[in-house]
């Protein structure tokens, strides 16, 4: 009962098919050797050619189930020798090409929630038929960064949305005109049946031969030190100066990350970055975050105390240990079961986030990653994005798994067409995220667009005329409210 329809029309094929589906890679279909099926009502195959209708719609039925939609390519390989019949291969396109090959965005995000901004990448793409579909995030409403979409595309939005929400997201279709696209924490995931490792289990989704379980280790070592040369220090520096009358520039023992306080012959001062000087900012002191020097406004007289109170910017270093895994290799081998690696970033403000990074590399690198497959027989089990839990004889295996892959197979035997479903789930599939938390947090916060920062457009030129007015009459207009345009964005209009 498998069935491939064509600009709505029933096309025959004969040979195998194989549908690719993964989280976020777009998938497509040959089609070998495929006529139009009211070709066999008079067996007439060999005067006409095929050549269906470019960028046609192709759709993929399991008796009335919708398993595939796509739109056919451009392209196709039709053999002309009159002897043969003369059948098309034609190559079927996913419709989540749209997303990565679409049209790419041109307006800026600004002061939006997380939700607000799905929606507005969303509608920007609503004629290709893409709709929101569940959003099931913590942090939905949390306002984001400013973000220019210049040249970017659907999909680069929505990784980027992913990545600063630490959440899971992927397109399911809805019917043939309309592809939803969903937005989960991790621990959100819907939830499949469990698998269970029975008989009854294997007997009621016809498993075909046997579910398969590989595990491997990214990273083996098991001691993590992180390392940064900008980092907050842990206890404030106090630093007394005199001014000489002639320099307004005071040079400290340690790079400056944040002026607690500055004194003035015991009265305090007030004080910004230079960033924020150019802003319009007015202080009496500046200075700029990462060097060890500020500057003061006025000159101060020889002999004036001057203190400083600040946070120094040092050299950060943060170890991280699986003592299990050191304690397993010493007992094993009876030396020494330390294994190290190092890292460093440039990128990280607090040594308590230094550690929390070398903790989570210990915690997701150190540990093995299960890969889970399995295959049935016309039997669909799951779709892509959901999560289940493997109820394993061993208790290593018992974990929830998430389904990343998924392979749909088409198989003609003789005048039969069967079809089956392999299945590929992984154990680890929120590691990323964790490792790259404040990256991320980053990111959300600032967007791409930083204060100052100006947006260039392009502007259309349209041919101009003359007009001239006959018997004109103007009238001047009060203005009773302020006319001034609100920007969103601090930039140059």
């Amino acid at each position: 009962m498998i069935k491939i329809f064509i600009a709505d029309e029933e096309i025959e094929f004969n040979q195998n098919i194989q549908i690719t589906e993964e989280m976020l890679t777009t998938s497509s279909v040959i089609l070998d050797t495929c006529y139009p099926k009211k070709w066999e009502d008079d067996g007439d195959y060999i005067s006409r050619f095929y050549l269906p209708k470019d960028y046609s719609r192709c759709e993929i039925y399991n008796d009335d189930d919708l398993i595939f939609m796509g739109v056919v390519k451009n392209t196709g390989n039709i053999s002309l020798n009159p002897r043969y019949p003369k059948y098309c291969k034609l190559q079927i396109l996913s419709y989540k090409t749209f997303l990565s090959e679409g049209i790419t965005l041109d307006f800026v995000i600004a002061n939006k929630t997380v939700e607000e901004a799905i929606y507005q990448v969303t509608d920007a793409i609503a004629d290709y038929g893409f709709v929101v579909g569940n959003i099931v995030l913590k942090n939905a409403d949390e306002v984001i960064g400013a973000y220019s979409t210049l040249d970017k595309t659907a999909y680069d939005m929505y990784q980027y949305f992913s990545e600063i929400t630490n959440s899971k997201w992927y397109v399911r279709r809805i019917d043939k005109n309309t592809v939803a696209v969903d937005f989960y924490d991790p621990e959100e995931l819907p939830r499949a049946e469990n698998i269970e490792y029975t008989t009854e289990y294997f007997e009621k989704n016809n498993i075909q031969d046997d579910i398969s379980i590989s595990y491997s280790t990214s990273d083996y070592r098991n001691k993590q030190i992180v390392l940064s040369n900008k980092v907050y220090a842990n206890v404030n520096s106090v630093e007394q100066k005199i001014a000489d009358s002639y320099s307004n520039e005071f040079l400290t023992e340690k790079a400056i990350g944040k002026i607690n306080s500055i004194l003035v012959d015991g009265e305090s001062k007030l004080f910004a970055t230079n960033s924020e000087k150019e802003t319009g900012i007015i202080a009496d002191f500046y200075y700029t975050p990462g060097e060890a020097k500020f500057t003061s406004k006025a000159q101060y007289s020889n002999g004036t105390n001057i203190v400083i109170d600040y946070i120094a910017i040092v050299q950060g270093r943060e170890i991280a240990y699986s003592n299990d895994e050191i304690s397993r290799i010493h007992s094993q081998l009876g030396i020494s079961g330390v294994i190290s690696r190092y890292e460093n970033r440039n990128d990280i403000l607090y040594s308590s986030q230094l550690y929390s990074i070398a903790t989570n590399c210990i915690k997701y690198k150190g540990k093995p990653d299960y890969t889970l497959k399995l295959n049935t027989y016309n039997k669909d089990l799951f779709f892509i994005g959901q999560q289940v839990y493997f109820n394993a004889p061993i208790e290593e295996l018992k974990t929830d798994y998430m389904v990343k892959k998924k392979i749909i197979d088409i198989c003609i035997v003789g005048s039969e067409k069967h079809l089956f479903y392999t299945y590929e789930l992984s154990s680890n599939y929120n590691s990323e995220s964790a490792i790259n938390f404040f990256d991320n947090q980053r990111r959300k916060s600032n967007g791409n667009i930083s204060q100052g920062d100006y947006i260039s457009r392009n502007i259309d030129i349209e041919n101009t005329a003359n007009i001239v007015f006959s018997n004109l009459n103007i009238e001047e207009i009060e203005i009773t409210n302020s006319n001034a345009l609100d920007s969103a964005l601090d930039t140059v209009l």
